[in-house]
C-alpha cells in the first residue's frame, strides 16, 4: 500500500483512538484492510514521522509511557482532524478536493503547484506555501484576465484596460475586479463568488510588492493553513466566473 491509501486510514484511527502506539496502528489497519502486508510496515513509520513532524501527532501515551513508540494526537492535531483541515496534511486528497471543486477542470500547472504547496506545509516551510500558492493564484488571473478579454470582444466592448493591466498586484485585481464586479453588472452568483476571488488576490499580496516584484512574505502555519484550505475554492470560482462570461450555465 502507498501513503496516499494508508494516510486516510491513520487519520480515521487517530480520530478514534487518539493515544495509542506505532503497532496498535499497524494492528488497527491490518483488521480493515486486507491489502496491509508485512513490507507496508515502512510506509506506515513514514507517515507516523511525519505526523510528529508536523505536529499532528507528539510522543507519548500517558504518564507511564512518555516515549515513543507510544504517540498521542496534540491539540493542533485534534482540531485538524475534528473540522476536516487534516486535509492540508494529505497531498494526494487535497488535489483530489482541487479536482473535484472545479469539476476536473483544474489544469496541471494549477494542480502540481498546489500539490507542492501542500508537501511545502507538511514540511514547515509555511512561506513556499505561500508563494507556490501565490504563483496559482496569478495564472488563475491570467486564465479569467483572458475570458474577461474575449468576452469584452465578443460583446463589443473594450479591452485595452484589462489588456494593459500589467502584473502589479494591486492595479491588476482592480481592473479584473471593476470588469467582473462593477455597480450593476453582478449578478446574484458573480457576488458571491467575490469573496473567493478576494481570497485569491490576498496571496498574491502576500508575495509580491506594490511593483510586482517578489517578496518573502511574512506567514505562520495557522495562516499558512487557512490560505491552503481557501485555494480550492478560489479555483471553483475563478472557472465558474469564466463560464459566466462565456455563457455557459453552471453543470
Amino acid at each position: 500500500m502507498d501513503k496516499e491509501s494508508l494516510r486516510p486510514l491513520v487519520f480515521e484511527i487517530l480520530r478514534k483512538t487518539p493515544q495509542t502506539h506505532l503497532h496498535a496502528i499497524e494492528n488497527e489497519i491490518r483488521r480493515r484492510d486486507e491489502g496491509y502486508t508485512r513490507g507496508d510496515a515502512l510506509t506506515l513509520s513514514e507517515i507516523v514521522w511525519e505526523l510528529l513532524v508536523q505536529g499532528i501527532l507528539a510522543p507519548g501515551k500517558n504518564s507511564l509511557n512518555l516515549n515513543l513508540p507510544f504517540v498521542h494526537v496534540t491539540e493542533y492535531g485534534a482540531r485538524s482532524l475534528d473540522d476536516g483541515t487534516i486535509l492540508a496534511h494529505d497531498p494526494e486528497g487535497y488535489v483530489r478536493r482541487l479536482i473535484d471543486h472545479t469539476g476536473g477542470r483544474a489544469d496541471e500547472f494549477t494542480r502540481e503547484t498546489a500539490r507542492e504547496a501542500t508537501l511545502c506545509f507538511i514540511a514547515g516551510r509555511y512561506q513556499a506555501t505561500i508563494v507556490l500558492l501565490a504563483r496559482a493564484a496569478e495564472h488563475l488571473f491570467d486564465l479569467l484576465a483572458a475570458a474577461i478579454i474575449e468576452n469584452s470582444r465578443r460583446t463589443g466592448r473594450g479591452t485595452k484596460r484589462i489588456e494593459s493591466a500589467g502584473r502589479r498586484p494591486e492595479a491588476r485585481y482592480r481592473k479584473i475586479h471593476r470588469a467582473l464586479f462593477a455597480k450593476g453588472k453582478k449578478s446574484a452568483e458573480v457576488e458571491e463568488l467575490e469573496p473567493s476571488i478576494a481570497g485569491l488576490n490576498n496571496m498574491i499580496l502576500l508575495s509580491r510588492t506594490e511593483e510586482g516584484e517578489p517578496r518573502v512574505p511574512a506567514i505562520d502555519r495557522e495562516r499558512a493553513r487557512g490560505h491552503l484550505l481557501l485555494f480550492p475554492e478560489g479555483c471553483r470560482a475563478t472557472y465558474r466566473l469564466i463560464d459566466i462570461l462565456a455563457g455557459r450555465e453552471s453543470s
